[in-house]
């Protein structure tokens, strides 16, 4: 269903533009690629229409799923960027190269728009389609920022950060997004505003919890090599994404934890001969700090979730996509 409504997005674009669109979409995760254990296709907009259908079980599916395909057009699109500004050598950014991605992402945020303006073909009320234009944007603006204030932090020294200040970024770049997602599906719904606000919240912690996880798997597949040098197998993830955050002065959480306790790791890159025992027991420490905080923001969103669910049980679907089942 979700893949349909966004093949109907998709034919009103140019051929030469839709197949670089699509190819994008087909990337690891997306909406139009093969499932991938543990990588399942389409996520994103499958969260925003199951939400929808937790509040509504009879909402309609093509409104619903027009949400949901913004949702997955907006993602995509910030993850082409991503992977520009962090140079992440994925397999869509090499097919595509830099130019063509750029391109492609500024057609897929326009799309994004356009599948929420589609739902006035459906009859949808004015006041709610403009609701949800308005929260689409304001996380449009909050992902910039967070990105932003990321690519800056290469140019500090690593002493100068907070746990706050890093938790901050992962809430602005991550939380959003998955805050967004949840958001969506509850507003397209018809959700009042403490439900909203509870299914944001959900999405934000859940979000921030994600991508703690993520930094700490890159440092891990570092500490496996048992050096200091990201190559390309080392610090390769999931999703196929080479990354490089320690060589880029990336201030992620379980770096700026390890700089608390190894000075070698407040340079802007870790030294090239090689790491003491000291410089590498450091970056596990931070590793293991940050996957404890990151358990406690899934704790504090499965808190959440057993307030969404004392209104209303929640569908065990909806529970194992979130990861609670």
């Amino acid at each position: 269903m979700l893949i349909e409504r966004l093949s109907f997005l998709l034919a009103a674009l140019d051929p030469v533009l839709c197949a670089d669109v699509k190819q994008a979409l087909e990337g690891a995760s997306k909406l139009l690629s093969q499932p991938d254990p543990p990588l399942p296709a389409g996520v994103w907009p499958l969260l925003t229409l199951l939400v929808a259908q937790q509040i509504t079980p009879d909402i309609d599916t093509v409104s619903a799923s027009s949400v949901a395909v913004a949702v997955e057009c907006f993602v995509c699109a910030i993850d082409l960027l991503d992977d520009v500004i962090d140079e992440d050598q994925t397999t869509t950014l090499q097919a595509l190269g830099v130019a063509r991605a750029l391109n492609v992402s500024t057609a897929l945020l326009t799309l994004a728009q356009q599948a929420i303006l589609s739902l006035s073909q459906q009859a949808v009320a004015p006041e709610l389609i403009l609701r949800l234009l308005n929260t689409l944007q304001e996380s449009a603006i909050v992902v910039t920022v967070g990105q932003h204030r990321d690519v800056l932090s290469e140019q500090r020294p690593t002493q100068d950060f907070t746990r706050e200040e890093c938790l901050e970024i992962a809430a602005a770049k991550a939380g959003s997004i998955m805050r967004l997602a949840c958001r969506l599906g509850a507003q397209c719904a018809g959700a009042d505003d403490v439900v909203c606000e509870q299914f944001s919240e959900l999405g934000e912690l859940l979000g921030i919890a994600h991508q703690l996880d993520n930094d700490s798997h890159d440092l891990y597949y570092l500490l496996q090599g048992g050096t200091s040098t990201v190559g390309s197998k080392e610090a390769e993830t999931a999703t196929g994404s080479i990354k490089t955050d320690l060589l880029r002065g990336k201030k992620t959480l379980p770096v700026v934890l390890a700089a608390k306790m190894d000075d070698a790791l407040q340079s802007s890159s870790p030294p090239a001969n090689g790491e003491s025992d000291r410089y590498l027991r450091a970056l596990h420490e931070g590793v293991l700090t940050t996957w404890g905080i990151c358990q406690l923001y899934r704790e504090r969103a499965r808190d959440r979730l057993q307030e969404i669910g004392t209104q209303k049980p929640v569908s065990p679907l909806l529970r194992l996509l979130l990861g609670f089942e």
